[in-house]
């Protein structure tokens, strides 16, 4: 049954991207609702990304027909043809997140102008890196993405730094008549933070990405030598350290946002926060898909809420988690 788009919107993102659902909403208009369309749209490109029985023929003809409803959300025609391009829809959230592509675009459509461009460059620039990833080699049936750091950090950008420019994009439009001045360090230091959240989900996810065959983790950081898909404990610390430098340029990133934003402030640090306190955990090696506990992520909850605007207690808490992550490598 048809219902208001924004309906729909609110409703399917903690069904697809659960963590954000949860602070999306702490942004002031009309970022809340610009994120949350926009976070819906990138699921829509990642979907199309991740689906293994897509074709390569099918699977250009589906970012083809996404990028043309972005660019024109109001022709529901373009949202139906990309429906319609699925061979099979997948099951589950995702596939009526799908099959619901036309409330997307048209609760897109209702956005002020100046948030589309953002988020129209976004969704461009992901799919233009999506398109060009490939598999570099296949190890014990399971293809890898990347060569080296030097590769995982452009995945990264591809999927997250992207993701990271236009989310500041958006806030950078809410500071405007404020006197705060963004800089080009302040903008790469957001789109760091996108880095640093996708490879600490990597680190997180690898086992279980192995086990569909898949490695966004370089080769040259497994163990095969028992036959199972496992981390070298040196190519575990090197991620971890090159993940650390990423988060270590988002809380400067996260501190420079004028105390006054709360609301953008929570958004931040609920992503950033959680995932170094996930690192830590990581780095014991001793979980074979790491994740910090109900408990931690309520302390952490109630940390932001106590003390968003607090960068002395934030930082000490940051570095507190930093330098237990070092210990245990």
């Amino acid at each position: 049954m048809a219902c208001d788009p924004w309906t729909f919107c609110e409703r399917i993102l903690p069904d697809v991207s659960r963590s954000f659902a949860l602070i999306i909403p702490e942004c002031p208009p009309p970022i809340n609702r610009a994120l949350c369309v926009a976070y819906l749209i990138c699921r829509l490109a990642d979907t199309v990304e991740d689906e293994p029985a897509l074709s390569p023929e099918a699977r250009d003809r589906l970012y083809d027909a996404l990028l043309q409803a972005v660019e024109a959300p109001r022709d529901a025609a373009l949202a139906e043809d990309f429906v319609r391009a699925w061979p099979a829809i997948p099951e589950g959230s995702y596939g009526q997140l799908i099959r619901r592509t036309a409330e997307v675009m048209a609760a897109f459509a209702t956005l002020p102008p100046d948030c589309h461009p953002p988020i129209r460059a976004c969704v461009r620039d992901m799919v233009a890196g999506m398109r060009k990833t490939a598999p570099v080699q296949t190890r014990n049936g399971i293809s890898f993405i990347c060569r080296d750091l030097a590769d995982l950090d452009q995945y990264c950008h591809y999927v997250a730094g992207t993701v990271g420019i236009m989310s500041t994009a958006l806030f950078e439009m809410r500071f405007g008549s404020t006197s705060f001045h963004p800089t080009d360090e302040w903008r790469e230091q957001g789109r760091r933070l996108g880095l640093g959240l996708q490879m600490t989900n990597i680190i997180k996810d690898c086992q279980v990405d192995a086990q569909r065959g898949v490695s966004f983790v370089p080769a040259d950081y497994v163990d095969f030598s028992t036959g199972a898909y496992r981390l070298r404990p040196a190519g575990r610390a090197e991620l971890i350290r090159h993940t650390l430098a990423h988060l270590d340029a988002a809380i400067l990133y996260c501190r420079a946002v004028p105390g006054g934003e709360t609301g953008i402030r929570t958004f931040l640090l609920g992503s950033l926060l959680p995932a170094v306190a996930t690192l830590e955990v990581a780095a014991a090696g001793q979980q074979l898909q790491p994740k910090i506990s109900r408990a931690q992520m309520t302390e952490i909850l109630a940390l932001i809420t106590d003390h968003v605007s607090d960068d002395a207690t934030l930082v000490t808490w940051y570095d507190a988690r930093r330098t237990a992550t070092l210990q245990r490598l």
